[in-house]
């Protein structure tokens, strides 16, 4: 005998019957089960989906004899002739695919609540990463406007403005932002970058930075001094690599001085146990002399 696979399509519910109780359950469960089998809800206070998923047997009230049920029992069940009432076949069936139409309701409404609440928590996630992006963006900002002003302020204002004091400058300025705000890596001018000053008049001066990388950046000159935020945002990028350079040549530089310092060690080592044992050679010596 062929198996029949019940079709449970829950779109027949309305969208949100798990919150549905008394008059609007029952006006939903009368299309499903009929009137009489929602009357069986009612007497029970079966006030909702929960309640009704919750009892073990809907139809076990009626096995009890009660004079007040006898109109009820009429209606749903057949009566043997030996008095016995037996729930008609039909309303059973309406009542368990009501039951398990709720049921798989139940269950979508799960996923989609879990779903939505790794959608939320991925979107405040990215949130998140946008704040802590956007925190470092103004810190960064934050320490080229005080570097920018430290060096404004610290700039002598009695002192002549030609090309050799842009120069100087400029260069005191990048040697400042490198022990501060770059991992205390040295920038040399004219090999990790170079430093093009040209002016029009003694007045008019414009000043421009070849990176290490090749690229350029041209300078902006606010009142007095050149200001340098560009160049610093340049060697931060990720275009640029002369900061990378810099830092492999001096972690270079240091092992090699590293390296240099334990052989001198070694070799003032030897030298020492050398003497060490010439001296006990020429005691002997004089030992057997004496004898």
């Amino acid at each position: 005998m062929a198996t029949f696979k019940r079709r449970i399509d829950t779109s027949l519910l309305p969208v949100d019957i798990l919150s549905y109780t008394d008059a609007d359950f029952y006006n939903v469960a009368k299309n499903f089960i009929g009137e009489s089998a929602t009357e069986l809800l009612e007497i029970q206070s079966i006030r909702g989906p929960d309640s009704l998923l919750l009892i073990a047997d809907v139809f076990g009230i009626l096995n009890i004899k009660c004079t007040i049920l006898n109109p009820l029992k009429e209606k749903i069940c057949l009566k043997s002739d030996d008095d016995a009432y037996i729930v008609k076949p039909g309303i059973k069936s309406s009542m368990d695919y009501f039951c398990e139409l709720i049921m798989k309701k139940q269950d979508e409404s799960m996923k989609l609540s879990r779903k939505e609440n790794r959608r939320y928590s991925h979107i405040n996630s990215s949130i998140n990463s946008d704040l802590t992006i956007t925190n470092i963006t103004k810190s960064y900002q934050q320490q080229l406007s005080s570097s920018s002003i430290a060096t404004v302020i610290q700039s002598p204002s009695n002192m002549c403005v030609n090309e050799n004091y842009h120069r100087n400058f400029i260069v005191k300025s990048i040697n400042h932002w490198c022990q501060n705000y770059s991992f205390k890596i040295p920038l040399i001018e004219g090999v990790d970058y170079h430093l093009l000053i040209s002016s029009t008049n003694d007045m008019n001066f414009t000043a421009r930075i070849k990176c290490g990388c090749n690229s350029k950046i041209t300078l902006v000159k606010i009142r007095k001094n050149f200001q340098l935020s560009n160049f610093y945002k340049h060697l931060l990028s990720i275009s640029c690599t002369t900061i990378k350079k810099s830092n492999k040549t001096v972690t270079l530089n240091n092992n090699l001085a590293n390296n240099i310092e334990l052989n001198v060690s070694d070799d003032g080592i030897l030298c020492e146990t050398d003497r060490i044992k010439r001296r006990a050679s020429c005691d002997i010596a004089k030992r057997k002399r004496i004898h």
